[in-house]
């Protein structure tokens, strides 16, 4: 069939558009549409807009029978069939510009290697200006940003050699190619679009040229049009002929163009606005939710829009209300359902690959259901204690080098441990994409992972070989990243409605479509207009770019055939959008769905942000200029507020009632400071047989005094916090330092005791174990080639400075002959501290004096000392009930009480730290007698379970340990109260201030 020349209408409005052009090709195409051995197409911006059209259809009871709805994604896929370039996919363009980027970095130019250093970090920046600079027809050389042009130039040469050529270039070699081809289509309407869909304009003349009959309906530009939309007509007009008005566009305006209403600066409108405010997005969500049910009350609420500025929590609040309601809606933003390429063990092996060290190979062995695939012989538990303990030995957060460290132990856990890591398939640094693909493969096979190599197997199957260039694994993994995406959209069976009357929208989606009423959420600050996103150059590049463009967008509009006034785009080419065009596109179409309502508009925004609770949220322009033109009023912190608690009284919806007495039970009971620890307390129940007595090391009974509740949370319901190691040099100098100390001694041979050597003896054999440490570390980093770090050095030197320091301490004391180091205690069973007083408990001292040799304790004179590597002060008898409450000198006191039951007629304890000076006693066991009520608490707290709460969870001064589960927060007075009626004997008795 002979093509026909397309036709060009223009209305002035959606409805117009429908009545006068729409409908009408409808029911002149449609009954014919199925017969036809070529299909009939109807081209939209947006999925939201095909639902609009097919809903008008339905109600006027007509079918859509062989029409095809296409958006401008799927009409590309769906033309792609037969080009014979490949278009590339994004993120494989972006893989390519990296790569020519990185190739760029070290050229001695330096504003051209700063430059490519930019786009290797952030590639698709640039990525997006070429696209569009190659769908308006220009080339980037054209701008003169001369530190860019040997990235695009190698880009370019990538390209060519991988065969792929970008989306815009695509676009306009199928127009050229297809325009005097056969037709693929009988009938094509295309609608909805305007001067913010340049980027379009090759595509969709594209399917204009594959029709034999073709109809383009346009909208009448606004009072706020542009040059690009004035253009956008101008150049349909130069494709198709002289435009067709819709007969009511020539309406008379009468006598003036504004009313009296709208001199005086009001809005002449019958529709009523509505201003909600709710604290954050749940309160936001719950007032849109109740304004929608007030709406669909209404019986002139025929449509309903629930309009988002994009996507995120507050849109899935809102769907979620809604459904809790069972209010059918069309989710039209749904939700991601993750798939393989979004479980946490693909995220964890890619990090693995990214940086082989321990947290990220501990986050991929905890993340795997089976670790038995990585780890058949020994436990998951285990696996991550031997690499920790490894780690803590070296402090170098290798992979490689802890697996060698691993198989120099003797222990066969560490011998396996070191045959999994040596197993564990890892990328080379750098390498072809090909060899990338084929390492890639390799580890997915070593892991069983047969799903996800066969996801990747058409990733890069046509291109991969051409590309011989090697690039860093850094790039690969990112553009692995990108590419294998399953995630997928999915929405609630209330919400999964096409054509129901509720809609929740993007801006994009709501557009060229009527409502009835609208809500707009989330309507902050930054929230729409959206902010300009960061670019690819330094801001001074930019404005240089974007004049460059301006010049561009002036030599590619030229006169129309209409003579003066009237332009178009020179054939080949199509306009730019800046981000001055992008910002006032935003504007007109905040200004178009405004007028598209007729009934009813309501905004909605946040008190505060989400991520920044503290910090206060504006609401955004257009919420703030609407407000004042309707209310006559600005919109100050005071009227906020006072729409804050107005939201808050809006009639709420019946819902589905739940039972939540018993969490109303644990609140109140919590919070009665007249009541002691009870089972909402982190306390087990009273009458319950059940009684579990956890062995506590001496470190848990520490913590018990300060922190309760995770000491509880540990031993019975074995939670805890993952162990900060982001400084782990405190902890690993103090184990070298006590480790090296331990070595003073000889060889007890299952004596208690070993003779007190001689000051240069102890300085020696301290000397020897530190330099031991160094040796073993220097030796593993020869054989992998690797470099021992000068930090690494400093720490090793501090700590063996600090084990010598106080080693000379320890050798100046008088009046001992005998020794013991890391004498154990509570492996025996339990630990008697006085009558009546045990504990389930196991500590390690670190070193006792005695004057006498013997095989036991009975009748002997004892000094028990603790070393500390901080600058720790010595222990005082005054103020000593608050320092054992405190914890403080809680461990050296139950070493001295079990020492005492062990039959030691003297027993003395004292610290010794760089910050102490006289190396002495420095309390005695009588010292401790009259605080015995304070450790038998603590047996109390082991036998019943009851532990409490006490301190802040999230101190503003200080450092509190982390709470493994989602704890409340209790006020500290109230928390004071029940631990005194708890634990009376583990009560301060001086407050804090009185100690200062």
């Amino acid at each position: 069939m002979k093509r026909s020349r397309p036709v060009l209408l223009i209305a002035p409005s959606v409805r117009e558009a429908w009545d006068d052009a729409i409908a009408p090709w409808f029911e002149r195409v449609v009954p014919g549409a199925w017969k036809h051995p070529l299909p009939s197409l109807v081209v939209v911006p947006t999925r939201g807009h095909v639902n609009d059209l097919k809903m008008r259809l339905i109600a006027k009871g007509s079918s859509h029978l062989g029409l095809q709805f296409a958006t401008p994604a799927s009409l590309r896929a769906l033309l792609a069939r037969d080009d014979a370039a490949l278009a590339a996919e994004r993120e494989h363009l972006r893989l390519l510009l990296a790569i020519a980027a990185s190739e760029i970095e070290n050229r001695p130019n330096d504003s051209e290697a700063l430059a490519a250093k930019a786009v290797a970090r952030a590639p698709a920046l640039l990525l997006r200006a070429l696209d569009r600079l190659e769908t308006a027809g220009w080339k980037f050389q054209e701008l003169g940003l001369s530190s860019f042009a040997p990235v695009v130039q190698r880009f370019n040469e990538l390209l060519k050699k991988c065969g792929l050529v970008l989306p815009g270039e695509a676009d306009r070699k199928r127009l050229q190619e297809r325009a005097r081809g056969r037709p693929e289509f009988s009938h094509v309407l295309i609608t909805g679009f305007d001067g913010a869909h340049w980027a379009e304009w090759f595509l969709l003349r594209s399917a204009v040229a594959l029709a034999e009959n073709a109809t383009i309906v346009l909208e009448e530009p606004r009072q706020n049009f542009s040059d690009v939309d004035l253009c956008w007509i101008g150049s349909w007009e130069e494709v198709c002929g002289e435009a067709r008005r819709s007969p009511r566009a020539t309406t008379s305006l009468g006598d003036s163009l504004f009313s009296e209403m709208e001199m005086r600066g009001g809005v002449e409108t019958a529709k009523r606005f509505d201003f909600l405010i709710g604290t954050n997005f749940s309160e936001q969500a719950e007032a849109i939710t109740r304004q929608c049910v007030r709406y669909l009350a209404d019986e002139k609420c025929t449509r309903l829009g629930v309009i988002f500025p994009g996507g995120g929590a507050l849109p899935r609040l809102v769907a979620t209300s809604l459904e809790r309601l069972e209010i059918s809606h069309n989710d039209g933003l749904a939700h991601i359902v993750p798939g393989i390429f979004e479980s946490a063990e693909w995220q964890a092996w890619i990090e693995l690959q990214r940086a082989p060290r321990l947290n990220s190979f501990l986050r991929f062995l905890n993340a795997l259901p089976d670790p038995a695939v990585v780890s058949p012989q020994i436990s998951r538990q285990v696996f991550e204690k031997i690499l920790r303990d490894c780690y803590k030995e070296v402090l170098l957060d290798d992979l490689e080098l802890l697996q060698e460290f691993c198989a120099t132990r003797v222990d066969r856990k560490f011998q396996s441990a070191a045959e999994v890591l040596r197993a564990l398939p890892f990328l080379p640094p750098r390498a072809t994409l090909a060899q990338f693909l084929e390492q890639t493969y390799a580890a997915l096979a070593h892991l069983n992972w047969k799903q996800h190599a066969l996801e990747l197997v058409n990733v890069a199957r046509d291109w991969s070989q051409r590309l011989d260039a090697k690039f860093s694994r850094a790039l690969f993994l990112r553009w692995l990243e990108e590419t294998a995406a399953t995630a997928e959209s999915a929405r609630s069976a209330a919400g999964d409605h096409p054509y129901a009357r509720v809609q929740l929208l993007t801006v994009a989606r709501a557009q060229n479509q009527e409502w009835s009423h609208l809500i707009l959420a989330g309507w902050n600050e930054g929230a729409w207009p959206p902010r300009a996103g960061a670019e690819f150059a330094r801001p001074e590049e930019i404005r240089s770019f974007n004049r460059s463009v301006q010049q561009l967008n002036k030599r590619a509009a030229r006169q129309g055939s209409q003579g003066e006034g009237h332009t178009g785009v020179r054939e080949n080419h199509s306009l730019y959008l800046g981000p001055g065009e992008q910002r006032a596109i935003a504007s007109r179409r905040f200004d178009a769905l405004l007028e598209s309502v007729s009934e009813g508009v309501t905004l909605a925004a946040s008190l505060v942000q989400e991520d920044a609770p503290e910090r206060f949220w504006n609401p955004s322009e257009c919420f703030t200029e609407l407000y004042l033109k309707t209310r006559r009023e600005p919109l100050t912190q005071t009227t906020l507020k006072n729409l804050r608690r107005a939201t808050a009284l809006l009639p709420k919806p019946a819902g589905v009632a739940r039972d939540v007495q018993q969490t109303l039970i644990a609140f109140n009971t919590r919070r009665d400071p007249s009541k002691p620890a009870g089972e909402y307390d982190f306390a087990l129940r009273p009458n319950e047989s059940y009684r579990p007595v956890p062995t506590l090391s001496v470190s848990d009974l520490e913590r018990m005094v300060s922190s309760p509740a995770i000491i509880w949370m540990k031993r019975y319901l074995g939670v805890e916090a993952r162990e900060d190691v982001a400084n782990p040099w405190a902890a690993t100098t103090g184990k070298w330092v006590h480790h090296w100390l331990a070595n003073i001694i000889e060889a007890r041979d299952r004596r208690i005791f070993s003779a007190f050597p001689s000051l240069k003896e102890i300085d020696n054999r301290i000397r020897l174990a530190a330099d031991e440490r160094c040796a073993e570390l220097r030796h593993l980093c020869d054989l992998l080639g690797k470099v021992v770090p000068d930090w690494w050095n400093s720490g090793w030197l501090n700590a063996r400075y600090l084990a010598r320091h106080l080693g000379a301490k320890i050798g100046g004391a008088k009046g001992w002959k005998w020794m013991a180091t890391e004498l154990s205690v509570g492996r025996d069973g339990a630990v008697k501290i006085a009558d009546g007083v045990e504990l389930e408990l196991h500590g390690q001292i670190d070193l006792v004096l005695a004057q006498n040799d013997a095989a036991s304790f009975a009748g002997q004179k004892i000094w028990i000392v603790d070393y500390k590597t901080g600058l720790t002060r010595e222990l005082k008898v005054s103020d000593l009930h608050d320092n054992l409450v405190r914890g403080t000198t809680l461990q050296l006191g139950l070493y001295a009480l079990a020492m005492r039951e062990r039959g030691a007629a003297e027993v003395s304890v004292s610290i010794i730290s760089l910050a102490v000076k006289n190396v002495a006693s420095q309390l005695s066991v009588a010292d401790l007698a009259p605080h015995t009520d304070v450790f038998a608490d603590l047996a109390q707290m082991q036998r019943t379970g009851v532990f409490g709460m006490k301190g802040d969870i999230r101190p503003a001064f200080g450092y509190s340990a982390p709470y493994p589960a989602a704890t409340l927060q209790i006020d500290n007075d109230i928390l004071e109260d029940k631990w005194a009626l708890t634990h009376p004997a583990l009560v301060l008795e001086k407050e804090e201030w009185e100690t200062w």
